[in-house]
Protein backbone atom coordinates (compact mmCIF):
# COMPACT_ATOMS: atom_id res chain seq x y z
CA UNK A 1 0.00 0.00 0.00
CA UNK A 2 2.85 2.57 0.88
CA UNK A 3 4.76 2.12 -2.36
CA UNK A 4 1.48 2.52 -4.37
CA UNK A 5 0.78 5.64 -2.56
CA UNK A 6 4.62 6.90 -3.39
CA UNK A 7 4.15 6.08 -6.92
CA UNK A 8 0.78 8.09 -6.85
CA UNK A 9 1.84 11.18 -5.04
CA UNK A 10 5.47 11.55 -5.64
CA UNK A 11 5.25 13.66 -8.97
CA UNK A 12 3.94 16.73 -6.32
CA UNK A 13 7.69 16.86 -4.28
CA UNK A 14 10.92 17.84 -5.07
CA UNK A 15 12.64 14.88 -3.33
CA UNK A 16 11.37 11.48 -2.78
CA UNK A 17 13.04 8.30 -0.79
CA UNK A 18 11.16 5.10 0.05
CA UNK A 19 12.96 3.24 2.61
CA UNK A 20 11.67 -0.10 2.11
CA UNK A 21 12.59 -2.72 5.48
CA UNK A 22 13.78 -0.20 7.96
CA UNK A 23 13.51 -2.74 10.81
CA UNK A 24 15.44 -5.71 8.79
CA UNK A 25 18.07 -3.45 7.14
CA UNK A 26 18.84 -1.84 11.24
CA UNK A 27 19.26 -5.14 12.29
CA UNK A 28 21.62 -6.70 9.91
CA UNK A 29 23.61 -2.88 9.44
CA UNK A 30 23.16 0.03 11.51
CA UNK A 31 21.36 3.43 11.47
CA UNK A 32 23.70 5.20 9.08
CA UNK A 33 23.67 2.78 6.71
CA UNK A 34 19.98 3.98 6.34
CA UNK A 35 20.73 7.50 6.77
CA UNK A 36 23.30 6.78 3.73
CA UNK A 37 20.44 5.06 1.95
CA UNK A 38 18.23 8.17 2.52
CA UNK A 39 20.72 10.19 1.10
CA UNK A 40 21.90 8.73 -1.59
CA UNK A 41 17.82 8.30 -3.16
CA UNK A 42 17.80 11.89 -2.31
CA UNK A 43 20.50 12.73 -4.81
CA UNK A 44 22.94 14.24 -1.36
CA UNK A 45 26.47 13.12 -1.36
CA UNK A 46 26.55 11.15 1.78
CA UNK A 47 30.77 10.64 2.00
CA UNK A 48 30.41 12.11 6.08
CA UNK A 49 28.18 10.28 7.15
CA UNK A 50 30.16 8.82 10.57
CA UNK A 51 27.65 8.13 12.97
CA UNK A 52 24.00 8.74 13.61
CA UNK A 53 24.44 12.62 14.92
CA UNK A 54 26.25 13.33 11.10
CA UNK A 55 23.26 11.58 9.35
CA UNK A 56 20.80 13.60 11.48
CA UNK A 57 22.89 17.05 10.43
CA UNK A 58 23.06 16.32 6.94
CA UNK A 59 19.72 15.48 6.67
CA UNK A 60 18.44 18.27 8.35
CA UNK A 61 20.46 20.64 6.57
CA UNK A 62 19.87 19.23 3.19
CA UNK A 63 16.22 18.83 3.37
CA UNK A 64 15.13 21.78 5.10
CA UNK A 65 13.81 23.85 2.43
CA UNK A 66 12.82 21.44 0.14
CA UNK A 67 9.17 19.70 -0.35
CA UNK A 68 9.97 16.24 1.00
CA UNK A 69 8.19 12.66 0.23
CA UNK A 70 9.95 10.23 2.53
CA UNK A 71 8.22 6.72 3.24
CA UNK A 72 9.93 4.74 6.00
CA UNK A 73 8.82 1.16 5.44
CA UNK A 74 8.75 -1.37 8.47
CA UNK A 75 9.72 0.61 11.36
CA UNK A 76 9.96 -0.77 14.47
CA UNK A 77 11.48 1.67 16.78
CA UNK A 78 11.53 5.30 17.92
CA UNK A 79 15.14 5.86 17.65
CA UNK A 80 15.14 4.81 13.47
CA UNK A 81 12.25 7.89 13.28
CA UNK A 82 14.43 9.98 15.35
CA UNK A 83 17.48 9.29 13.37
CA UNK A 84 15.72 9.19 9.73
CA UNK A 85 12.86 12.13 10.09
CA UNK A 86 13.75 13.65 13.37
CA UNK A 87 11.56 16.95 13.35
CA UNK A 88 9.15 18.40 11.21
CA UNK A 89 11.45 21.23 10.76
CA UNK A 90 13.64 19.55 8.93
CA UNK A 91 12.12 19.57 6.06
CA UNK A 92 10.21 22.19 4.16
CA UNK A 93 6.35 23.51 4.19
CA UNK A 94 4.25 21.32 2.04
CA UNK A 95 6.42 17.63 3.11
CA UNK A 96 4.77 14.73 3.94
CA UNK A 97 6.55 11.54 6.08
CA UNK A 98 4.75 8.24 5.94
CA UNK A 99 5.71 5.31 8.34
CA UNK A 100 4.84 1.79 8.19
CA UNK A 101 4.96 -0.19 10.96
CA UNK A 102 3.14 -3.57 12.78
CA UNK A 103 4.32 -1.77 16.53
CA UNK A 104 2.04 0.89 17.21
CA UNK A 105 4.11 1.93 20.17
CA UNK A 106 7.18 3.01 17.82
CA UNK A 107 4.99 5.99 16.59
CA UNK A 108 4.07 7.36 20.03
CA UNK A 109 6.30 10.87 19.68
CA UNK A 110 4.79 13.78 19.97
CA UNK A 111 5.57 14.41 15.56
CA UNK A 112 3.04 11.54 14.80
CA UNK A 113 0.41 13.76 13.82
CA UNK A 114 -2.06 10.98 12.06
CA UNK A 115 -2.47 7.35 12.08
CA UNK A 116 -4.31 4.92 9.80
CA UNK A 117 -4.90 0.81 10.63
CA UNK A 118 -5.05 -0.89 8.05
CA UNK A 119 -7.98 -3.41 7.75
CA UNK A 120 -7.05 -6.89 7.62
CA UNK A 121 -8.50 -9.02 4.72
CA UNK A 122 -11.67 -10.99 5.07
CA UNK A 123 -11.20 -15.07 5.87
CA UNK A 124 -11.78 -15.96 1.93
CA UNK A 125 -9.43 -13.38 0.80
CA UNK A 126 -7.30 -14.10 2.83
CA UNK A 127 -7.28 -17.54 2.27
CA UNK A 128 -7.13 -17.09 -1.57
CA UNK A 129 -3.23 -15.06 -1.01
CA UNK A 130 -2.41 -17.34 1.32
CA UNK A 131 -3.16 -20.66 -1.63
CA UNK A 132 -1.51 -17.89 -4.46
CA UNK A 133 1.66 -17.36 -2.53
CA UNK A 134 2.05 -20.67 -1.30
CA UNK A 135 1.07 -23.08 -3.95
CA UNK A 136 0.97 -20.57 -7.19
CA UNK A 137 -2.94 -21.60 -7.08
CA UNK A 138 -5.64 -19.60 -5.83
CA UNK A 139 -6.74 -22.63 -3.74
CA UNK A 140 -4.98 -25.18 -1.78
CA UNK A 141 -3.61 -28.33 -2.85
CA UNK A 142 -5.32 -31.77 -2.12
CA UNK A 143 -5.45 -32.13 1.69
CA UNK A 144 -4.09 -28.95 2.59
CA UNK A 145 -7.71 -26.93 3.14
CA UNK A 146 -7.41 -27.45 6.81
CA UNK A 147 -4.42 -26.88 7.63
CA UNK A 148 -4.01 -23.45 5.35
CA UNK A 149 -7.28 -22.10 7.05
CA UNK A 150 -5.28 -22.38 10.54
CA UNK A 151 -2.68 -20.82 8.97
CA UNK A 152 -4.39 -17.86 8.04
CA UNK A 153 -6.21 -18.02 11.03
CA UNK A 154 -3.09 -17.87 12.87
CA UNK A 155 -1.06 -15.16 10.92
CA UNK A 156 -4.43 -12.91 11.37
Amino acid sequence: IARAVFETIRCGFEVTCFLANVRENCEKKDITHMQEQLLDQMNISSNAVYNEYDGRTIIQNSLGLKKVLLILDDVNQENQLENLAGEQAWFGPGSRIIITTRDVEALKGPEVHETYEVEGLVESEALNLFCLKAFKQQKPTEGFLDLSKEVVKYSG
